[in-house]
């Protein structure tokens, strides 16, 4: 007998984390396999906001999928602990009522935020945990001194997400090095490596329109463009990414540089402009996407723009799996996720040490030539290894033989 599932997501339905990662897969399993009804809970964000007649219309499609989803509302700010105790509150109040209205006999949980709710959710009410993307948030956000081991709320997150990682049923995480290290904890999960994954069938090379979008967008033959595609702040660089560009603009012949981004476009122009002439960087965001993939099409070159730090290694940032899937090398800084490994190892990449420094001529030696290699056997070299290492295919395997057993 098919066992339903209850899916716990702290980010709004809209976030593209969850519409890139979570829902592909969770479509893929009520496409392929009589799994059982899968319910759904999110928290929604004012800038992710769906109008009534918006969330009618998803409801109805993804009822059609054997999903059923519930959403709750997203609160942070000041007295973030008691916001956080709150949304506990609530969530447990309405999976509580899941649980024993559908039996739900497996939560799965995206990421250690949810994962933390999720493990006293599952040990309370006796269901199995799965969980996918497992890192260890409460150490990036120390590492990247927004707070202190010291605080409550960290010691609160960095308690129940380790909790999650030994005592969860199956976690799947994106790199060997938390696969090495929850082992070493000694957890009694399924472990999984599972780098972050995007679907190559949507996110995929275009040769043929690459001209015209280059076109539209300003760029000429010679122009070398890099993309930069994310958030300014918190996880990511702010003053890095425009330091980063200005070194390559000294150092790299016709380099142009495209930031797609949701931060404020007047202060991102204002921050660029203090790096580089207005003429050679592009600001621009909330893009479809298709629009973000004819944007990548146009480029040579992807960023991706996490600071390095001792935990960074256990990440798995889902621009690099964008970059790949188009056929794009990428920059990226040391021991992050195991992106570092792949650039130098495969040569589909470059590394640096951190974008806040001044670059040496080995760095630019790597950019050049790898602006100078064949565009189309670029793209399907990279493309080939991105197949391997960053697809949504892998992905979607392990889940269906997952669900295959527990069913």
């Amino acid at each position: 007998m098919a066992k339903n599932t209850l899916v716990f997501i702290y980010n709004s339905f809209n976030d593209p984390l969850f519409q890139n990662l979570m829902l592909s897969y969770l479509k893929t399993l009520t496409a392929r396999h009589n799994v059982g009804r899968f319910y759904l809970i999110t928290f929604e964000q004012k800038k992710y906001q769906l109008s009534p007649k918006e969330r009618a219309r998803i409801k109805s499609e993804l009822e059609s999928h054997h999903i059923y989803w519930r959403p709750l509302t997203f609160h942070s700010g000041k007295l973030l602990l008691l916001k956080k105790a709150w949304d506990f509150s609530i969530s447990f109040l309405k999976v509580l009522w899941i649980r024993v209205r559908h039996q739900t006999q497996i939560i799965f949980c995206f990421a250690n935020v949810s994962a933390s709710f999720g493990y006293v959710f599952s040990k309370l009410m006796r269901m199995k945990l799965m969980i996918y993307s497992y890192e260890p948030h409460s150490e990036f956000m120390v590492d990247l001194g927004y707070w202190s081991t010291s605080d409550l709320k960290y010691r609160l997150l960095n308690s129940l997400e380790w909790k999650a990682g030994m005592h969860a049923d199956v976690v799947m995480t994106g790199t060997q090095w938390m696969v090495d290290e929850l082992k070493r904890r000694g957890s009694k999960a399924e472990l999984y490596r599972a780098p972050t994954a995007v679907d190559p069938e949507i996110f995929k090379p275009d040769l043929l329109s690459r001209t015209d979008a280059r076109k539209a967008l300003g760029y000429s033959d010679d122009d070398h463009v890099f993309i930069y595609v994310g958030k300014f702040g918190g996880l990511y660089y702010v003053e890095g990414i425009p330091r980063l560009c200005q070194n390559m603009h000294a150092h790299v012949k016709n380099a142009r540089f495209l930031i797609v981004t949701s931060n404020d476009h007047l202060e991102m122009n204002e921050l660029f402009s203090k790096y580089l002439p207005e003429v050679v960087f592009k600001i621009t965001g909330n893009l479809s996407q298709k629009d973000l993939i004819a944007c990548m099409n146009a480029s040579d070159f992807g960023i991706s723009g996490v600071p390095p730090s001792p935990n960074q290694k256990y990440r798995s940032p889902t621009k690099v799996a964008e970059y790949l899937m188009v056929g794009l090398p990428y920059i990226t800084t040391e021991g992050v996720a195991e992106d570092d490994v792949y650039a130098m190892e495969k040569n589909i990449g470059v590394v640096t040490s951190d974008f806040n420094v001044d670059l040496n001529s080995n760095f630019y030696e790597k950019i050049n030539s790898l602006l100078e290699e064949d565009k189309e056997k670029q793209v399907s070299r990279i493309r080939s290894i991105g197949l391997e290492y960053r697809s949504k295919e892998k992905i979607d395997k392990l889940l269906v033989e997952l669900y295959s057993v527990s069913n």
